[in-house]
């Protein structure tokens, strides 16, 4: 937790997000966090071409995860 002007203050870590929306779920706040559903361009927290065909959290290049043990 940060502090911001003396107050609590929050972030989501965009180069650590892998769009699981847990935040949304757990924020006391309503309607603070949106996910946006991105189809086109590039994903700013990656750099890589953004591909329409669904995916979630557990295939994320964010997530340390994804990849299969070596």
């Amino acid at each position: 937790m940060k502090e911001k002007n003396g107050s609590r203050h929050f972030e989501v870590m965009d180069n650590e997000c892998v769009a699981c929306n847990l935040c949304v779920e757990v924020c006391p706040v309503d309607n603070c966090i949106t996910m946006v559903r991105q189809t086109s361009g590039v994903d700013a927290r990656t750099g890589r071409p953004i591909n329409p065909a669904y995916a979630n959290w557990t295939t994320h290049p964010n997530n340390p995860m994804a990849k299969a043990a070596e």
